[in-house]
């Protein structure tokens, strides 16, 4: 029969003993330790795990007290909770810190159940206990790891709210959030997000309004959208809204991240330096423009290109205004004329000077330009502001502006642009017109020292070889010409200059005009040939307000503008016959009338014409211009003109022209004459690079024309022949004499005979 035993302070009865061997089995078989107190907290029995753990044997451990095991103490703990259990008769469970004899300190669980006898007076306590210390640093950490995430979520300056997409619940939000919507901190976890960012009892998505968190919640993938809200002051604010989902095991959307950026500010900014780079834009193009044309301008090599470039500038930024560009001469003491311009750009500025002349006026203009007004712009809304003599030039525009011309010296001339109807400027176009003069206004003052350069030059030619200003030539054919212009200089009597194209005809009118006591007075130019016969009449004679569809104003004529001067009338042989007839009766009686007008007006105007044609109709006075090539004795002369003022424009230094060169040019017929001269000898500046044009320099036409060699005597032939060898051969009379077949003596004797020296031609 196996021994039996009962637990100690326990009644034996039938029904309370034990197996002793049964019981140490099952106590030893648990891993956890187990051990039973009795009241005095002597250990009465323990487990072989309780045994192991403490390094303690069955001896050492029967009677001994549970401090004396635990903390190596003499006298019981204070709160002890096995006492306590005694005490109450209650189940305990305690968390303590165990110093295990391998020098492990482990946390505990221990937990302590009371044994009751039948009367129900706790006698024994079992203790169970469980190493947790793994667990506790488990949760220590997850404490730790969950407090450092609030703290990074807390940190974060924008808003940051974790959402259950299912219920729309929020269950996280950090500080940021809290702030934006006006809630303390935590209060809006547990609510629904529609109502705390909308103010609204339904989600978003069912009342028609784009919702990111559920297009991420219905797709797994991040979603992002611009958004107003009311912030806690109720602005409303553009958030930058990204949703990020987190995945379940499963991989289904379990929770959301809701991140909001205010990016009000940001958009505002963007939208501020969006215009502000089209303005910089347009302003960068602005100034590429102006780079641009004052490239060209400083390109352009006369003073008329770059008055002709400025007023076709002006013409495309104000299509419908008329400009008066008012320069002063280098000495700033009168305006130039421009009569090297067009006339759509001479006359209005020769009516305006006239103007100012009559009115007494003139010299107060150039006194007031110069005081040196830089940066000083008038327009026709300063009525209290206007000089007298701006409003005599511009009481013809119902608007117009005026500026100024200047470079850092001095004030160096005077822009209007008039319209013919009410006009505001816009600023920016003004600006840009201010900045474009002031940008060319040291090359135009440049080339207007060149143009008087030119024309000094000009003079002294002129006086040297002729009496007669722009005129060259010295040939018994220009000696004629210029005794018929000293006859008819002082008559009033209308003079026909006739002669090919290019031939100087327009040069022989001023130069009679100049000569002339009306030489105070206007010179007006009419190119019959520019004008279709309807509109030839009304440019000669005028019209009146309403005479034709576009006749908005009465405007004068060329007749009458020319009052107290000299008409001249160029290709004269391409008017109408009915236009004839309206200049005979002019040219009889003085008399006109302006087209679509009644009233008969007087003209005291002389009358010169310019044509390449036979005409028969008009009782004159002709001239007829010689051709170039019947003066071909001019062309050295001519060529000296045209090179130097060919070197001043190009900024050049040529002083020659080679004898290959020159010969050519002597023996070219010129069917274009003069003007087609002057446009080679400027081809053959440009292309010369030293001191000397050579044959390879000239136009292409020239180099290409076959000149044969004139039918003169036999002697003339020879001494061509032989100066032409010696000129290939570099004067190297050796090689001259083996082309010709001839011996040195001889050829010595025959460059003596003919005189031949080695020259160039020096023009």
């Amino acid at each position: 029969m196996p021994k039996t035993f009962f637990i100690p302070g326990y009644r034996r009865t039938e029904t309370t003993f034990y197996d002793e061997q049964f019981l140490t089995k099952v106590f030893d078989s648990v891993t956890d330790p187990f051990a039973i107190y009795d009241r005095d907290l002597h250990i009465i029995k323990a487990n072989r795990a309780f045994m192991n753990i403490f390094q303690i044997s069955d001896q050492q451990l029967i009677g001994s007290f549970c401090y004396e095991i635990f903390y190596k103490r003499t006298e019981i703990c204070e709160n002890c909770h096995v006492q306590k259990v005694f005490r109450t008769g209650e189940r305990h469970m305690v968390e303590k810190l165990i110093s295990l004899p391998d020098g492990r300190k482990c946390v505990w669980a221990v937990h302590s159940y009371p044994v009751k006898d039948p009367n129900g007076i706790t006698i024994q306590t079992i203790e169970h206990g469980r190493d947790i210390t793994v667990r506790k640093d488990l949760e220590h950490q997850l404490r730790s790891s969950k407090k450092f995430n609030e703290k990074i979520i807390s940190s974060i300056t924008d808003s940051l709210v974790v959402i259950d997409p299912r219920t729309h619940t929020i269950v996280q939000a950090n500080q940021a959030f809290h702030s934006r919507v006006g809630l303390e901190p935590t209060t809006a976890i547990g609510k629904k997000c529609h109502e705390i960012m909308r103010n609204t009892p339904k989600p978003c998505g069912t009342t028609g309004i784009h919702c990111p968190l559920e297009e991420t919640f219905h797709t797994g993938l991040s979603a992002m959208s611009d958004k107003d809200y009311p912030n806690s002051e109720g602005e409303n604010r553009l958030l930058e809204i990204s949703t990020y989902p987190i995945l379940d095991n499963q991989g289904q959307v379990d929770l959301i991240i809701r991140y909001e950026r205010d990016v009000t500010e940001k958009r505002r900014m963007e939208e501020a330096l969006a215009f502000r780079s089209k303005e910089l834009q347009k302003s960068q193009h602005q100034l590429e423009t102006l780079f641009e044309f004052s490239r060209q301008v400083s390109a352009k090599t006369s003073l008329a290109e770059v008055v002709h470039f400025i007023h076709g500038i002006t013409r495309k930024i104000f299509p419908d205004s008329e400009l008066l560009l008012l320069l002063m001469d280098d000495d700033g003491q009168k305006f130039l004329d421009l009569k090297e311009c067009s006339l759509n750009i001479f006359d209005p500025l020769s009516h305006a000077l006239q103007k100012l002349k009559r009115s007494g006026l003139l010299k107060d203009f150039v006194r007031y330009l110069q005081k040196n007004i830089q940066d000083r712009t008038i327009s026709y809304q300063q009525a209290k502001n206007i000089p007298d003599f701006l409003k005599v030039i511009s009481e013809i525009y119902p608007s117009w502006f005026g500026l100024p011309v200047s470079i850092p010296e001095r004030c160096i001339g005077y822009v209007v642009l008039g319209f013919p109807f009410f006009y505001e400027v816009p600023r920016k176009d003004l600006n840009f017109l201010q900045t474009f003069f002031s940008q060319i206004a040291g090359d135009i003052r440049h080339l207007v020292i060149i143009h008087k350069a030119e024309n000094n030059l000009l003079q002294q030619d002129t006086v040297q070889r002729t009496s007669h200003p722009e005129i060259i030539g010295q040939s018994s054919e220009m000696q004629k010409i210029y005794e018929l212009i000293d006859l008819v200089s002082e008559s009033n009597a209308t003079v026909l200059i006739g002669g090919e194209n290019g031939t100087g005809k327009e040069l022989v009118a001023r130069a009679i005009h100049q000569q002339s006591h009306r030489r105070e007075g206007p010179f007006i130019v009419a190119n019959c040939s520019a004008y279709s016969p309807t509109l030839l009449e009304s440019e000669l004679f005028g019209h009146e307000k309403g005479a034709f569809t576009g006749a908005i104003k009465t405007k004068k004529g060329r007749v009458e503008r020319a009052i107290g001067g000299t008409l001249f009338l160029d290709e004269i042989g391409n008017i109408v016959l009915a236009t004839q007839i309206l200049l005979l009766r002019f040219l009889q009686d003085h008399c006109f009338e302006r087209v679509g007008g009644e009233e008969t007006l007087e003209a005291d105007v002389r009358v010169l014409a310019a044509t390449n044609r036979d005409l028969y109709r008009l009782n004159v006075i002709s001239i007829v211009l010689p051709c170039l090539l019947e003066r071909k004795e001019d062309i050295p002369l001519l060529c000296k003109h045209f090179l130097k003022k060919y070197n001043l424009k190009e900024r050049k230094e040529i002083q020659f022209i080679s004898p290959d060169a020159m010969q050519i040019l002597m023996d070219y017929e010129w069917p274009g004459n003069i003007r087609q001269l002057e446009n080679s000898i400027r081809h053959s500046v440009i292309l010369a690079q030293d001191q000397i044009i050579e044959k390879n320099h000239l136009p292409y036409f020239l180099k290409q024309a076959k000149v044969a060699l004139p039918l003169t005597s036999l002697a003339e032939n020879e001494r061509r022949l032989i100066a032409d060898v010696l000129k290939k051969s570099n004067w190297n009379k050796h090689e001259a004499a083996r082309r010709l077949d001839i011996s040195r003596s001889t050829l010595y004797s025959k460059v003596r005979r003919y005189g031949l020296k080695k020259e160039i031609y020096c023009v």
